[in-house]
């Protein structure tokens, strides 16, 4: 049976994003590619003045020493040894700081010149279906319903994958060093609830991490406005470097309050938001709720790439 109306829409959008997602790789294979090339030049520039300053060095040497018929061996010696310590040091260089905001800096210029294409493919990197995000699962449906023609429905296709799906341990992992990394990055979060009535409502708070990546902290004076919707436990998050594009997003999050209270993320609030406990008189912090915030799943997103991180099982 041929697919219904609404079925061919749903593939043409499909098709449509994967040719989004398609262009949007290529232009991070494409910024990936020159950042690596312009990693290998700075190191390779690093090794051209080692070896300069090794020969510098030599001649400085040999000018007070008597002239020996074969003065160049010790010679090449010295700029094969200065070449080896300048790659060295500018490998160390770039892992510094500065290194890694001057190479923040290039792949900022990089991205500028494929704006379309990461933009574009960005929005498309969720795709839903029946209040789904089905993005993990287009491919196969495509290929199942246009390549092997097995499904009349998109539906069928997609349960059919479900039921087929096989996690990467390796992806897996990648998923999680990425998630570790953008959350490392920042101490804020828009915190979005609803209110009785339905009423959506966002707050930019800090939040803190625990030595479990998906346990995040949060507190709030008890007369502060989320308090009841905190405790209502309907929340989505997101939290990120806007500057840089990082985002870690998640609307399957688990709330609880900490009956110990503030006493408990003092030292982490101390440790990774300088200056937040400063500001918080003694009374103030025997006051405060704390709430502990559970991530059941995330998406990290990316200029560059999307992970999802599943952290229930």
């Amino acid at each position: 049976m041929p697919l219904s109306p609404a079925d061919q829409a749903l593939v043409a959008d499909m098709k449509q994003r994967e040719l989004h997602v398609k262009s949007r790789q290529r232009a991070a294979d494409a910024i990936r590619f020159e950042v690596r090339r312009y990693r290998a030049v700075l190191t390779v520039l690093a090794a051209l003045g080692g070896g300069v300053v090794g020969a510098l060095i030599f001649f400085a040497v040999d000018s007070t020493l008597p002239r020996r018929p074969d003065w160049w061996r010790p010679l090449a010696v010295n700029v094969v040894l200065g070449a080896i310590i300048g790659v060295q040091l500018g490998r160390s260089l770039l892992g510094t700081a500065w290194g890694r905001r001057r190479l923040a800096r290039y792949e900022a210029g990089r991205r500028a010149r494929f704006t379309s294409e990461l933009h574009a493919g960005r929005r498309w990197q969720s795709f839903y279906y029946e209040d789904e995000d089905i993005s993990p699962y287009v491919p196969q449906i495509l290929y199942f319903i246009e390549s092997e023609q097995r499904f009349d429905s998109v539906q069928a296709a997609l349960a059919f994958a479900k039921a087929n799906r096989q996690d990467s341990t390796t992806f897996a992992e990648r998923a999680r060093e990425t998630f570790a990394k953008v959350a490392a990055a920042t101490n804020v979060v828009a915190v979005s609830t609803v209110d009785e009535s339905g009423a959506a409502a966002s707050r930019v708070m800090r939040f803190v991490r625990s030595d479990r990546p998906e346990v995040w902290y949060i507190t709030t004076a008890p007369e502060g406005t989320k308090v009841h919707a905190l405790d209502r436990g309907r929340i989505a998050v997101l939290a990120g470097t806007m500057e840089s594009g990082e985002t870690i997003s998640s609307n399957r999050v688990r709330v609880r309050r900490v009956p110990s209270g503030f006493a408990e993320v003092a030292d982490l609030y101390r440790a990774q938001v300088p200056g937040y406990v400063d500001g918080l008189t003694d009374e103030e912090q025997q006051r405060e709720l704390v709430y502990e915030l559970t991530l059941l799943s995330a998406k990290v997103d990316t200029w560059l790439e999307r992970e999802v991180v599943e952290f229930e099982a």
